[in-house]
This record gives structure tokens, sequence and C-alpha cells, in this order.
């Protein structure tokens, strides 16, 4: 899951790359001095492994042991596995399946004419005509988990049934928004499965993300969520708004790069400012407002108080050019955002012709981008900068109000 991971907060510098190295190195050296069919040499690298939080290494070697050792029950339990009957399966899935069982919106059962797929699960005429009529539905459960379904979310977490359906039902509104802002309509059977995991709390998530130094960037803890490319990531934190906030951030990087398939267009602070924007949201439980200013509870705002009275505040210029990384820092997102807000209200008719051509991927060096700035946003960036200065004081100052 080492991928370009996108956060919420400023990512912390992770694990230092020499001492993941080292171990990689040790664990290396450890195993290359096993003979072929150690069974009991992989038992104790495995534990080696797991000491360290090497987990991907330790999965490794329990699925070497169950090669050499079928049977084998210490590595088939701490690789997930259960046993039914004297056989062992890789999952409760994987059980259900060998008895000729099909998943159903709530359960297994015999396979039925009439059920059509959707995210792995076979449903009913009308379960499919609920979902696309924009309900959440309940899925599979177990202990201290559950599922729902939208019609193009997989949500699995660990909150209260009642909040996982309001965060489902809350992303499906917002993914089909972003669909009709960029005029491509679902269909059906021809989509990503969207992936959703909410974990119970802050601190349940730094502690997957600690316990696994191979698989995730340990600056992922000082983060709020992430995207991995396939799943969006996050738990519960401090209230329900600011978790909202979180999964619809990285919801709109899945989008961008599932659905809409602009992402590798996107400089950093395109990419950051326009998931920010769409974060800052008003919800009731049935209506989603997006890209709000939203004074009572941007925080935002807060914080460009100190960027405008330190005289801080990048100018056009400095934001346009910025590449495809950024420094990503918590005073990054406030900019980015601020940007994105100013340009979409202010000067959204020249900023809609400047965005076509970005996620065109005709803007792909800085150049590019200034040049096209000035042609269809602002001519003069200097003067540009003026208004956006007084009137991004404005709004920093309406904070609270």
């Amino acid at each position: 899951m080492r991928l370009c991971l996108l956060t919420l907060l400023l990512l912390a510098l992770p694990l230092a790359a020499q001492d993941l190295d080292k171990l990689t190195r040790e664990v290396n050296e450890k195993y290359a001095a096993l003979a072929a069919d150690d069974v009991a040499g992989r038992h104790e690298l495995a534990k080696w492994c797991a000491a360290r939080k090497m987990r991907r290494s330790e999965t490794r070697l329990y699925r070497e042991i169950i090669k050499l050792a079928p049977d084998d029950a210490v590595a088939r339990k701490a690789l997930g596995h259960v046993q039914d009957n004297g056989v062992w399966y890789e999952s409760e899935d994987a059980v259900q399946h060998a008895r000729g069982k099909t998943r159903l919106l709530q359960g297994w059962g015999d396979a039925a004419d009439g059920l059509k797929p959707a995210h792995d699960h076979w449903l009913t005429d009308e379960q499919l005509k609920q979902l696309e009529a924009g309900e959440a539905l309940r899925a599979h459960k177990g202990r201290g988990w559950h599922e729902v379904l939208t019609r193009e979310y997989r949500v699995y977490s660990e909150l209260k049934e009642s909040d996982t359906l309001d965060m489902a039902r809350m992303l499906e509104l917002a993914v089909r928004q972003w669909r009709a802002e960029i005029d491509k309509p679902y269909e059906a059977g021809k989509n990503w499965t969207l992936h959703v995991r909410i974990l119970k709390s802050r601190d349940a998530y730094v502690a997957m993300i600690k316990d696994d130094i191979e698989t995730f960037d340990q600056g992922l803890a000082k983060s709020h969520g992430f995207f991995d490319g396939r799943a969006c990531w996050g738990g519960w934190f401090d209230s329900a708004y600011r978790t909202r906030r979180i999964f619809l951030h990285e919801a709109r990087h899945q989008f961008d790069l599932l659905v809409a398939g602009t992402f590798r267009h996107m400089p950093a602070w395109y990419r950051e400012g326009i998931a920010e924007f769409h974060s800052v949201h008003e919800w009731d439980g049935k209506a989603l407002k997006m890209g709000v200013l939203n004074s009572k509870t941007n925080e935002h705002l807060h914080f460009l108080q100190r960027i405008c009275k330190r005289k801080k505040l990048k100018g056009a210029e400095a934001q346009i050019q910025g590449g495809w990384e950024g420094d990503i820092d918590p005073e990054f997102y406030q900019q980015a955002w601020a940007f994105m807000y100013y340009l979409r209200t202010t000067h959204a008719e020249g900023f809609a012709k400047f965005e076509a051509e970005l996620l065109a991927g005709k803007l792909d060096d800085p150049a590019k981008r200034l040049e096209a700035f000035k042609k269809h946003v602002a001519e003069d960036p200097k003067a540009f900068d003026k208004g956006y200065l007084d009137q991004t004081t404005k709004w920093a100052d309406s904070y609270g109000g």
C-alpha cells in the first residue's frame, strides 16, 4: 500500500527510511540462513517480525509454513484462516463458497434466478432499485463491525449502524453531485466499487498504522485519513462533522482517480484544494451542500487570520506554479482551500476554462499553467492577488460569526 498516500494533515517524518532498511536487511539475512524445509525456523522468524511490527514479512513466512505444513494451526490462525469440518479455509467467505452458498445482502443463501451482482453481493431487483433511489442498505455484520451498501459504495465500518448509514448516504449524494458536475453518468456494471473503511476511533486508526511498519507510512499516524489508491481510510474524529469532512476529502481523491480519471493531471494545490473545497459542507441527514464558506465551523478561516496577518498568503503565481507534490503541511491545506474557494466563487467562468485545460492534461508544466491562468482567469496576477487578499481577510475575520 506504499502508494502516494493522500492525507488531510501534515505527515511527520515516518519511521526513518534507514531504520526500516536496516530491519529489512536483517530479516532477509535471517531468512537466507533458513533451510528450504525449516518450519520451526520460519515460526521463530515470524515471531521476530511480529515483535518489530513487520506484518508483511510475518505474513509471507506463515504462508510459506502452510505450504510446507498445510495443517499447521498456528500459521493458519495467524493468517486468519478458519477450520470447518477438519478443512482449513482462508476466510469465512471461503467456507460459504465451498458450501455452494452465495453472498446475499444480509447473509448467505443458495443461488437463485433473478439475482444480480453488486459490490460482491447478489441482490434482488427491488434491492437494486433501492440503491438506485439513493438508499443505503444494511448488509453483513459481525462482532464490532458491519457493512453498508449504496449504489457506488461498499462501506465497512466499526461505528454505530446509524452513524454508518448516515455517512454512506452522504457519500452517495456526494459522488452523484460530482458525477453531475462533470457530466459522467453512472453505468450499472461498468463502475468501480468505491471502498470505505471507517475505524471506531482515532486511536484505532493510529494503532492500525503503527502496528504495520512495512505497509503504512508511519507519518500517517499524524494524519486524520488517507486514500490508498483503492479505499478511503479513517476513524471517528471528535465529531460527526469533522469525521464527515475527512471522508469527503478522501472520497474526492478516490473519485478523481477511479471515476473521473483526472487525478494524474492535478498539481498539489489543485488536488488538495478541490478535496478541501468539497469537504467543507452542510448536511442535515437528507440534503448535502458542499463547497460552502461555513463561517461557524470552517477552521481554515481561523488559521487564515494568522496567515493574512503574517502576510504569508500565497499569490496566484506561487500557487499556480506549484508542483505535483508540494509541501504538504497544515498551512498548505488552508492556503489551497482559500485559493480554490476564491477562484470558484469570484472567477467561476474563467476558472472553469482553466480547470478544463488542466484536467485534460494540457497544462503539464508551471509555465503553461501560468499562461493559461493569465488567459482565462486574470491577465494581471498582481491585481488578482490584491483582490484575493482583501476578500480572504474578510472571510477569515468572519470565523465564528
